[in-house]
């Protein structure tokens, strides 16, 4: 049943700060010449022209006003986006769509990349203090925009007049995408990326489990995290890989740096996924509850009895896949198992688990996602008050989303490698073989969710079990599990007043590093009734109440 769409909180580009793959080649690597600009594609429409048959130049008179290529003298622009560790490139000028950019509008990029993680936010603040480029692609918060508006470029009249395809698109959106980008002065700083909403990311990561190993040592796939306990503790003591070595098998392995294999992804069984909970329109406290110490108990104990990976806190996303390469894992979450695992065979040992209850939690809601859920970027690209020629870039942004054929190699890559159109409907090459990965692909050849405007259902692939059938296999596991996927749980999408995303901005970083921290010691080392008792006293002192408060205000649109 299609539900209203829900403009939930906005995900950071590759927020990602949740690594993923690198270093993957594909069997196919897109060719070194720049693909053909599609024919219809939208901005490429023939320039306007003067009475004397001359095209329209700017103040500048370098820049055109409509038409290819946007200047007649190559210019260049400083750009600096987030590069997720799935992108195994080099030159962010070699992926197939930016040489099809440069040469249809004679614009060069310096991109400066930034690899997505726990030092991105360091990074960022030194270009926004000392080294502002001319562009932000993701990376840039409201609170930084709100802290120095000057420093940023307002794009409202430039949307109406250099950026058709963008306006094009949020025109289907009945006004929302314009009020979730619109801050409290009344500009609009940034152009959205990404999807805005698919089936198959309803939920993030799918647990998984090695049917073989289950067979091996005589257990039935668990329903509850009893038996998974003790379906753990059987590939722990029994040589569930069946190679001769007992010591060898990791049951359970999870990765802090892979946002699909993180460890809120375990929360659901206790009823959260995150450090609050929505119900019935109310903003619920999770990280003092009994609910979270007994999280916190029960994968103590997997960690202490060897059953719980516990690199997984600090292990980079290549080194999480590296073991899952290996057939290391018992169980893990993933989108599909052959997003982390290459070899097929190896592959289809998993099975997924449907969601499990927790001891003495059998009653309470299983948390496993949020339906309809916006998947926008709104910082999509920014651009930045060192940018001598704004128009310029707009509509070198607007011309990526001219036409389904650019947004789609923009996303994943060259047609014909990657993805092929056929009877109107595009269609994702994923079988490639076993030495080819493609997400990793993706990342490599295209921006993912850096690519322009927002692709809506019907520009997306077709999940086809020939050509895709790792997104085919994926809609199917999120259908499995569509009976415990929430109404609601994700807050709406829109740019608080600066006065309350500043007021927020002074306190969030240090209280969420703090629950983090709080939550690898207590697995690792255990939970006493004293540590809890200060853990609880600590939230408050980081001023989680205060930061409940502010959400609840959020969701009732006090600001």
């Amino acid at each position: 049943m299609k539900k209203k769409l829900r403009l939930t909180a906005l995900l950071l580009t590759l927020t990602m700060s949740c690594s993923l793959l690198a270093g993957c080649g594909a069997d196919k690597a897109p060719s070194d010449s720049a693909p053909e600009a599609p024919a219809d594609s939208g901005s490429a429409a023939p320039a306007k022209e003067s009475s004397s048959g001359e095209r329209t130049l700017l103040a500048d008179g370098n820049t055109y006003a409509s038409g290819l290529p946007i200047v007649n003298e190559k210019v260049t622009f400083r750009i600096a986006r987030g590069k997720n560790p799935l992108d195994s490139g080099t030159d962010t000028n070699e992926k197939p769509i930016m040489k099809l950019m440069e040469e249809a509008t004679n614009i060069h990029i310096e991109w400066i990349d930034i690899p997505t993680g726990e030092g991105q936010k360091e990074q960022l603040s030194i270009l926004l203090s000392t080294d502002m480029p001319d562009a932000f692609m993701g990376m840039v918060d409201p609170s930084d925009i709100m802290k120095d508006y000057a420093s940023f470029v307002p794009l409202n009249d430039m949307m109406e007049q250099y950026a058709p395809n963008i306006k094009e698109t949020y025109d289907k959106t009945n006004g929302e995408a314009l009020k979730m980008l619109t801050y409290p002065d009344g500009n609009i700083y940034s152009f959205m990326s990404s999807v805005y909403t698919q089936h198959k990311s309803w939920t993030i990561g799918v647990q998984f489990i090695n049917k073989d190993w289950l067979d091996r040592v005589g257990k039935d796939i668990p329903t509850n995290l009893d038996e998974y306990y003790e379906v753990l503790k059987a590939f722990k003591e029994m040589d569930a890989n069946g190679n001769g070595d007992p010591n060898d098998e990791i049951p359970l392995g999870y990765c802090e740096n892979n946002f699909q294999a993180r460890l809120l992804q375990f929360m659901g069984a206790f009823g959260f996924n995150d450090n609050y909970r929505i119900e019935n329109g109310k903003v619920i406290p999770t990280a003092n509850t009994p609910e979270y110490r007994q999280f916190l108990e029960y994968y103590h104990r997997l960690a202490s009895e060897g059953l719980l990976d516990i690199e997984g806190f600090s292990q980079t996303d290549q080194q999480f896949m590296s073991k899952a390469k290996q057939g290391l894992y018992g169980s893990f979450y993933a989108w599909t198992p052959d997003t982390i695992i290459d070899d097929p065979e190896l592959s289809d040992q998993y099975v997924q688990v449907l969601p499990m209850t927790a001891p003495g939690l059998e009653g309470k809601e299983t948390v496993y996602g949020t339906k309809d859920r916006f998947m926008g970027i709104i910082n999509g690209l920014v651009i930045t008050s060192s940018c001598k020629n704004p128009e310029a870039l707009v509509r070198w942004y607007d011309y990526m989303a001219s036409s389904v054929e650019l947004k789609q190699t923009a996303r994943i890559g060259e047609k014909g490698v990657m993805w092929e159109m056929k009877d109107n409907k595009i269609y994702e090459l994923q079988d490639q073989g076993p030495d080819f990965n493609f997400q990793n692909a993706c990342y490599t050849y295209g921006l993912m969710q850096a690519c322009p405007v927002l692709l809506y259902p019907d520009e997306m692939a077709w999940d086809d079990p020939e050509t895709s059938p790792q997104n085919y296999a994926r809609d199917g596991y999120v259908t499995a599990v569509e009976k415990w996927i929430q109404d609601e749980g994700l807050m709406p999408s829109r740019i608080a007043t600066e006065e309350a995303t500043l007021s927020k901005a002074v306190y969030e970083p240090d209280l969420l590093s703090y629950i983090k921290n709080f939550t690898a010691n207590a697995i690792m080392n255990g939970v006493t009734d004293a540590s809890w008792e200060q853990h609880v006293a600590d939230l408050e002192k980081y001023r989680y109440s205060e930061w409940i408060q502010w959400q609840q205000d959020y969701l009732d649109g006090k600001f």
